[in-house]
């Protein structure tokens, strides 16, 4: 770690140590880190992180936290690390509150995370740093219709749930929650507990990106795959390599496509493409348009199968919202507003986040590492 530190100036390390009967010794418990160029890359990432733990096995025994930013390609971007005991209280408490002093102090961030009870208890913590408004825990839906399945065994209402919990619109959200009941009170019940605002993306405010699970972090453990049975020293250095070569592809990415001229990260421009296609087919009706740019937008099919299109929303392009949602949830914009830019002659470039610029995808990958000095020299 000292090493790491001194080859890479800013890279943060914090060690938690316990007192040993051996005066002048005391024993490892749970380091924390997080490298120098992901601390300042993730200042060009979406305000929003995932957390999760994975067990270490073999001799040595304990627990890898991680927590994962999302890049403008919709890809992960690891953040922090930590070795500890185990999944509690405190060593979840421990892990947030270094994030928090020595990471990020971002206001308004979303974390994402599985419903652990230690996750919740520190995520709650009074003084903190992580309640809201500083931050907006929200729960992985993967996670919670596992957790639905279990306790009513019943993949129809799982599968409901899901359509639930990604619905944009209150109709469609209604009328799953209505289904659900329909099938099992209970069920019903037990969801309308959990605030709707954790998991359900219509009621998320879009403090999520339209990101539903914590699989970022989860993609990250098969990065690690084979370094889990390592002692902590070996596990260190395989992340700060791997970690290394992460970086060292996207910083040729991200050049790659700075140079060719692309606005965008190539993700977000196929979903603009994607929306574009559709948006050739819609009908655009103004409602005092000099005053706010209020539209009426009627969907048509195009090349979608039937049942798609045939509805309408209504564009705002002041408030810069539409009724579909889209816009406010993934911050891209939606067919329907792509159509009235195109019916106004307008750039769309004013309803995309600023966050998906490949200006900002470069950022983030710009730092890198260097090697670690040999101890010998």
């Amino acid at each position: 770690m000292q090493a790491l530190k001194e080859s890479n100036p800013g890279t943060v390390v914090e060690w938690r140590l316990l007192e040993s009967m051996v005066p002048g010794t005391h024993l490892f418990q749970r380091v924390f880190w997080a490298f120098k160029p992901c601390i300042d890359g993730f200042r060009h990432c979406r305000p929003l992180i995932t957390i999760d733990g994975t067990h270490l096995y073999g001799k040595y025994k304990g627990t890898l936290l991680i927590a994962m930013g999302t890049d403008a390609n919709f890809q992960l971007f690891p953040l922090a690390f930590a070795g500890v005991e185990g999944e509690n209280n405190e060593s979840w408490s421990w892990f947030m509150a270094c994030i928090r002093a020595r990471v990020t102090d971002r206001k308004g961030l979303c974390v994402i995370s599985d419903r652990h009870a230690s996750i919740l208890a520190a995520m709650e913590e009074v003084g903190s740093g992580w309640e809201e408004p500083n931050a907006y825990h929200k729960y992985c839906t993967r996670h919670l219709a596992s957790n639905v399945n279990s306790k009513f065994k019943s993949v129809v209402i799982k599968n409901v749930f899901g359509k639930a919990a990604i619905a944009r619109q209150k109709k469609k959200f209604d009328y799953y929650i209505n289904k659900i009941g329909d099938l099992n009170v209970g069920a019903r019940r037990y969801l309308m507990e959990i605030p709707y605002s954790k998991w359900s993306i219509h009621h998320d405010g879009g403090f999520r990106f339209g990101v539903k699970t914590t699989n970022m972090s989860e993609v990250f453990n098969g990065v690690l795959k084979g370094a889990r049975c390592l002692p902590i020293t070996a596990l260190v250095q395989m992340n700060f390599f791997r970690v290394n070569s992460y970086f060292a592809t996207r910083q040729s990415w991200s050049k790659k496509r700075l140079k060719e001229g692309h606005e965008y990260s190539e993700k977000a421009m196929k979903t603009i493409e994607a929306n574009m296609e559709k948006a050739m087919h819609h009908e655009v009706i103004s409602f005092d348009s000099d005053a706010i740019g209020l539209y009426q937008v009627r969907t048509g099919r195009g090349r979608r199968k039937s049942g798609k299109g045939g509805n309408s929303h209504t564009v705002n392009l002041m408030s810069k919202t539409c009724t579909c949602e889209k816009l406010k949830i993934y911050k891209l914009p939606c067919s329907h507003i792509l159509a009235v830019c195109r019916h106004r002659s307008l750039s769309h470039s004013d309803f995309v986040d600023s966050f998906f610029r490949i200006a900002e995808y470069r950022l983030s990958y710009l730092k890198c590492f260097a090697p670690i000095l040999d101890p010998c020299h």
